[in-house]
């Protein structure tokens, strides 16, 4: 059992579509401000997703035009990718989050084509989604758990990206209520 599996279903996509956006953006760590814009696409948290994309840098790499200076289309790439494997990088199931054995405070996201280590804030948010879990008595993580890792650390930079966006803390932290 990895790390990823002690989340509920849509707390683990949320997870794996931080890790792409980290990847898309040509980051090899996997910050909180990535798992906040992640979770903005599926609940609010007091900022537009665009506008947390932009502070947060997570535009794309630049694969894609260097590629198309190349005459590939990387879209049609991926898609070929997807027919002939069958598989979808976004699928959770396809995602591992571990820690190193030998390196307790290094936690990877692993997909396929894809391994993003978690920076400090970011495997903070996972772990304190998972004590909230914990705290509340229930059996996985949900996404409340991981918005209340995010703004548990108010020297993040999730929370510094909300509160440069003018975003209402008190009222995120009214609606998680206690542990979650």
């Amino acid at each position: 059992m990895t790390m990823l599996d002690r989340f509920t279903p849509d707390a683990r996509r949320t997870i794996v579509r931080a890790g792409a956006l980290a990847a898309e953006a040509g980051r090899g760590t996997l910050s909180d401000a990535f798992l906040l814009l992640a979770l903005a696409e599926r609940r609010p948290v007091g900022a537009a997703p665009a506008d947390i994309a932009a502070a947060v840098g997570a535009a794309p790499g630049r694969d894609r035009e260097l590629l198309a200076a190349l005459g590939i289309d990387l879209d049609e790439v991926r898609r070929r990718v997807r027919r002939s494997t069958a598989l979808d990088a976004g699928d959770p199931a396809l995602w591992t989050l571990r820690r190193a054995p030998l390196r307790p405070l290094r936690v990877v996201l692993s997909g396929p084509g894809t391994a993003v280590v978690l920076d400090e804030g970011g495997r903070k948010a996972v772990e304190v989604a998972l004590w909230a879990a914990r705290r509340a008595r229930r059996a996985r993580a949900g996404v409340d758990d991981l918005l209340w890792g995010l703004l548990a650390d108010g020297a993040g930079e999730a929370v510094r990206v909300l509160r440069r966006l003018d975003a209402d803390l008190r009222a995120l932290w009214a609606g998680l209520g206690p542990a979650a």
